[in-house]
C-alpha cells in the first residue's frame, strides 16, 4: 500500500493553488472534432497570382476558384486560402466574389495566412508589418476566414533576441486586439525564428494573454529530438493545425514520413476542435499526391480507430502467466475478462515473453475493481532498459501516480495525484512511453504528463518487481481486464 506523507500533500495543494493563476489552454469542452481542409500552399508552384518566386518551369492557370473547386472535388470540407495566392492589389469584391464561389461549392473558408516578421527592430518596417497585418485581417473578414496564420519571424541583424521577443508581444497585442474586433483569431505558427522551439513558442503565446490568439500548429515544423512530444505540449493552445507529410527530426539526415495516425491522436489527447489542413510539401506533384494523403486522412480525422497489437484474446490466457507473488489470488478468463483475484497482499499476471517494444509505445486496457480497497491496477511498463509501474487506486483506494522517478514512488512524486475509483465500473486506460514523457489518460482525459529526459526511472522495491517487464498486479483487491492493446509509435 503507498503512502503519502502530510508534508507531499501540502506541497501539492500549494502547488494546485499557484497553478491557478496561470495562463491555461483552450478549454474545449466535449469531444474531439477534426474537420478536414486543404492548404493551397500545396500547389505553390501552379498559382498565377502567386507573390513569390516559383521553381517550377510550367504553365500556370490555377486562381483560388479553381482551388475551392479542387477541394470540392476532393470532398474537403475547408479550403485555406494562402494570402500569397491572391491578385496582388486583391479588390474588396474579388474577396466577395471568392466567398460567394466557397459558399455555392459547400467548402468552408478554414482560414488565410500573412507573411510577416514581427521580430523586427521597432520603425518604419516593424510598423509596416502591423498595418500589412491588420489588412489581412480586413480581408479575411470579407472572406468570413475566422484564422489568420501568423509568423513571429527571426531578429535581423543588429536585433538582440529579448528585444525581438519584446517586439513580437507588443505586435501581436497590438493586431490580436484588432482580430478579436472582427471575431478572427491568429495563429502564431511554430515556425524557426525565436519560436523555433515549444517552450519559446508558448512563452510568446502566454505573454500576450489574448483571447483571440493561439498556435498554428504545423506538424512539420519541430526539427527537434522528438517532434511528437514538442507537438503534444503545443496541441492544447491550438487554433488551427497544418499537417506535413514529412519530419525532420534533430540529427535526422533527411525528411522522413510523418505517423499520421501518432499526429491525429495528439490532437484528439488535446481535445483539439477545429480545422486540420493538409500543406503538402514533400517532392511528388501534387496533383498526384495530395488526393492519397487527404484519403489517408479523412478516416483518421473520422474516428477510426489506430490500431494495435492486441495481447489478450478474450478467451484464454495465452501469453500470459501468473505473477509468482507467492500468495496472489486465482488468475483466470471469464465471459471474454482476465480476472486477476485477490491476493495477500499481491496478486497480478505478466506477459509471458518480451514486450513487442521497451520504448517509443502506447498500451491501453480496460481495468475494472472487483472487490476490496486498494490499487486494483498496477501497470508495470518498459521505459527503455528500466521500469516502472503506474498505480490506479492506491493509498486506500484513490492514489494516481507513477513509481518510481529519480527513486521517488507514485505517493511523492510529480504525478501524484487523487481519483475516486467505484467498483464494478470499467476505466479506459491509455499510456504513451517515449523517451521525453510518460503520458497517461483515464477515460480520454489527462492525468499524467511528466517529463522523463534526464531523470531515472526504476521499480519501487519490493514484490512489486516481480511484475516486470510489463504485468498487472493488485493488492488485496480483485480486478478484471479486457482490450489490452500495445501499439508502437
Amino acid at each position: 500500500m503507498t503512502f503519502l506523507s502530510r508534508r507531499r500533500f501540502l506541497q501539492l495543494s500549494s502547488l494546485a493553488a499557484l497553478s491557478a493563476h496561470a495562463v491555461e489552454p483552450f478549454g474545449r469542452k466535449g469531444v474531439p472534432r477534426l474537420r478536414l481542409s486543404l492548404a493551397a500552399y500545396s500547389f505553390r508552384e501552379y498559382f498565377k497570382d502567386a507573390t513569390h518566386k516559383q521553381k517550377l518551369e510550367i504553365e500556370r492557370t490555377l486562381d483560388m476558384a479553381g482551388f475551392i473547386d479542387y477541394c470540392a472535388e476532393q470532398g474537403c470540407d475547408g479550403a485555406e486560402l494562402t494570402s500569397y495566392y491572391f491578385p496582388k492589389d486583391v479588390t474588396r469584391e474579388q474577396l466577395r466574389a471568392i466567398q460567394r464561389h466557397a459558399f455555392l461549392r459547400g467548402v468552408s473558408i478554414s482560414g488565410t495566412s500573412v507573411g510577416n516578421n514581427f521580430a523586427r527592430a521597432k520603425g518604419p518596417e516593424l510598423d509596416k508589418e502591423i498595418a500589412d497585418t491588420k489588412r489581412w485581417i480586413d480581408n479575411a473578414a470579407v472572406l468570413g476566414a475566422p484564422h489568420i496564420r501568423v509568423f513571429a519571424g527571426a531578429p535581423p541583424k543588429g536585433t538582440d533576441l529579448a528585444e525581438a521577443k519584446r517586439n513580437c508581444i507588443a505586435a501581436l497585442e497590438e493586431c490580436a486586439a484588432y482580430a478579436g474586433e472582427h471575431g478572427i483569431f491568429l495563429g502564431i505558427e511554430n515556425h524557426g525564428g525565436i519560436v523555433a522551439e515549444p517552450e519559446q513558442l508558448m512563452e510568446i503565446v502566454k505573454a500576450v494573454k489574448s483571447p483571440w490568439l493561439g498556435i498554428n500548429l504545423d506538424t512539420g515544423n519541430f526539427h527537434t529530438a522528438d517532434p511528437y512530444a514538442d507537438l503534444a505540449k503545443c496541441a492544447p493552445y491550438a487554433v488551427n493545425v497544418q499537417v506535413k507529410v514529412e519530419m525532420k527530426p534533430a540529427g535526422a539526415k533527411e525528411n522522413v514520413p510523418a505517423d499520421l495516425p501518432q499526429l491525429m491522436q495528439i490532437l484528439r489527447d488535446a481535445n483539439y476542435q477545429g480545422w486540420v489542413a493538409l500543406e503538402y510539401e514533400a517532392a511528388e506533384d501534387p496533383y498526384k499526391a495530395v488526393p492519397a494523403w487527404l484519403a489517408k486522412m479523412k478516416p483518421l480525422l473520422a474516428g477510426a480507430a489506430v490500431q494495435g497489437e492486441s495481447l489478450f484474446d478474450g478467451k484464454t490466457l495465452k501469453g500470459w502467466k501468473a505473477t509468482d507473488f507467492g500468495s496472489g489470488g486465482e488468475i483466470k478468463v471469464e465471459d471474454g475478462k482476465l480476472i486477476i483475484g485477490m491476493g495477500e497482499p499481491l496478486s497480478g499476471i505478466n506477459l509471458a515473453g518480451e514486450p513487442p517494444a521497451r520504448m517509443n509505445y502506447e498500451i491501453s486496457l480496460e481495468a475494472m475493481k472487483l472487490t476490496g480497497d486498494d490499487f486494483f491496477c498496477a501497470l508495470t511498463v518498459p521505459v527503455g532498459k528500466n521500469c516502472g509501474t503506474l498505480v490506479l487506486g492506491g493509498w486506500g483506494g484513490a492514489l494516481v501516480g507513477f513509481s518510481s522517478i529519480d527513486d521517488l514512488d507514485a505517493s511523492e512524486n510529480s504525478t501524484t495525484q487523487f481519483k475516486k475509483f467505484d467498483k464494478d465500473k470499467w476505466y479506459r486506460i491509455r499510456m504513451r512511453v517515449t523517451p521525453a514523457k510518460i503520458v497517461v489518460w483515464i477515460d480520454d482525459e489527462q492525468w499524467i504528463n511528466v517529463d522523463i529526459d534526464g531523470k531515472k526511472v526504476s521499480m519501487r522495491p519490493g514484490e512489486i518487481e516481480l511484475s516486470q517487464p510489463l504485468g498487472v498486479a493488485t493488492f488485496q483487491t480483485a480486478s478484471a481486464l479486457r482490450n489490452i492493446t500495445f501499439r508502437k509509435l
